[in-house]
């Protein structure tokens, strides 16, 4: 990888939505950069455009104008950034991306080793020679144990693991998480949170968006504040503590809210 470019560059991007009865400006001039190896959290209230810029960054959807950048390399939109295939494969400097939906809803009517194994087929790995990669990949999200139990029958926290492994099927550099620890428990979150850790050991770069403040106070190295389509205020969060004279990320993010308000 090329240590002089950030892993993600966000430049300009402008986004709105357009129906019969109004236009909704969902994203305006939004620029961010997300280093490699970083942990960086993207905060908003609801409608603010947090799954907007997911669905730009994953190639969903179009912007309406600017550029994102993976590697120095510019996205091409109109080629999904989130498709399953081979290290091999990967050309020379790109950055491959693991991907977790917030409403991630797998084929209920499999199991879960059939259904990574599937997975891997559309990077055109056989099922045989998936196999141990998929043992490996349910171990490392901690699933082993329920390689053969059907997808319907996992609790929100094992479904959610299950989440986890398909966004890291063939090793990705970058993983973009909506929500992952949407409607899990204490305990399923705190799993969540430690994994992710464990990740950034890797250097794995991990963009995600959260509305639990807590959390994202406690794992990541940056945060970007999205209000109404505009990134208000992004950086290290001890440095945005000084700098807005607040003590903790909920006064933060209420003062940025309150403020565009």
């Amino acid at each position: 990888m090329n240590a002089d470019h950030p892993a993600i560059k966000f430049e300009s991007l402008d986004k709105t939505y357009i129906s019969k009865k109004q236009k909704l400006k969902a994203l305006t001039n939004f620029s961010w950069e997300i280093g490699k190896g970083e942990i960086v959290g993207l905060l908003g209230p609801n409608g603010a455009g947090k799954t907007t810029l997911v669905n730009i960054l994953m190639g969903f959807s179009r912007p309406d104008s600017g550029e994102i950048y993976f590697n120095g390399k510019i996205k091409k939109f109109g080629e999904p950034r989130f498709k399953y295939y081979s290290s091999a494969n990967k050309a020379d400097g790109e950055l491959n991306t693991g991907y977790l939906p917030e409403s991630f809803r797998p084929n209920p009517n499999i199991t879960v080793q059939d259904y990574i194994i599937f997975l891997f087929g559309l990077s055109n790995i056989k099922s045989k020679s998936a196999k141990p990669e998929v043992n490996q990949l349910l171990t490392k999200v901690g699933m082993e144990k329920y390689s053969n139990k059907r997808v319907s029958t996992l609790s929100k926290g094992m479904a959610q693991r299950l989440g986890l492994a398909q966004a890291f099927i063939n090793d990705p550099d970058i993983l973009v998480l909506d929500e992952p620890t949407s409607g899990l428990d204490p305990v399923g979150r705190s799993e969540v949170i430690e994994f992710l850790l464990k990740q950034k050991k890797n250097n794995k770069t991990i963009f995600f968006c959260s509305h639990i403040l807590s959390e994202v106070e406690q794992v990541c190295d940056k945060i970007g504040i999205l209000v109404k389509g505009q990134l208000k205020i992004s950086g290290k969060i001890k440095y945005l503590f000084q700098q807005t004279k607040t003590h903790n990320l909920n006064q933060l993010f209420k003062k940025m809210v309150k403020n565009t308000e």
